[in-house]
């Protein structure tokens, strides 16, 4: 396991598949993002300044990832990336498919495990 404050991975870090990428002059990011970069979906590893290379996880067996609120899922549901709230939702409309849930969380729960993989 890595930082709880953070990078939640519930698997070991030699296992999952990483990116490099830099950020803009006006953005930073925190550990344990779920972001976009590219086509991409994943989780910022480290805490990133402005202007800063950092590592992105974009696929993972085992992932905490920040989740809708008022969303609830069952283990096996399919997850989908909410850019304009950088959250997994089981909303399909203007989102993308990032994964699969691995555990069942209520609507009151903030995060969910996920497989997070990638979607081609």
């Amino acid at each position: 396991m890595v930082n709880e404050t953070g990078l939640k991975l519930r698997t070991k870090l030699e296992s999952v598949k990483t990116l490099r990428a830099t950020t803009d002059a006006t953005t930073t990011h925190s550990s344990g993002d779920l972001i976009v970069v590219e086509d991409t979906i994943g989780v910022v590893v480290e805490d990133v300044a402005i202007s800063s290379d950092f590592v992105l996880v974009y696929e993972a067996e085992k992932i905490v990832v920040p989740k809708a609120t008022g969303q609830s899922f069952t283990v096996g549901d399919a997850v989908f990336y909410d850019p304009a709230n950088a959250n997994v939702t089981a909303v399909t409309t203007d989102n993308t498919k990032c994964g699969r849930a691995l555990e069942a969380v209520g609507t009151a729960d903030a995060e969910v495990m996920i497989d997070l993989i990638v979607m081609d």
